[in-house]
């Protein structure tokens, strides 16, 4: 069964970032939006319902909890650190101004 994301999911530059696990049953993708950071969680496993979330994180430590909460840490270790260095990247890339006051 080919799989299907939401169009900016396919990766539109430095903007979306997706991480796919070896076995192919999870993908994250996320992507820096003006509230934050838009994450998407697509776990597929064969001959089963397809679990999708999605969410937005508002700071880099947010993100980083999730990612540190997430049990497919320890399944796909490589997965979680590309996630934390490519939100790290898109969060830096994006820095927002401050409000003098």
């Amino acid at each position: 069964m080919a799989a299907t994301f939401a169009p900016w999911a396919k990766g539109d530059g430095r903007e979306a970032r997706s991480a796919r696990s070896p076995d192919g049953v999870l993908v994250v993708t996320i992507k820096r939006i003006a509230g934050g950071l838009f994450v998407e969680r697509v776990v597929q496993q064969p001959r089963a319902a397809r679990v999708v979330q999605a969410f937005v994180c508002t700071t880099t430590a947010a993100f980083h909890r999730w990612c540190d909460a997430d049990a497919a840490r320890f399944e796909y270790p490589l997965l979680h650190l590309q996630l934390g260095r490519d939100a790290d990247e898109l969060f830096a890339d994006h820095a927002d101004a401050q409000v003098a006051g």
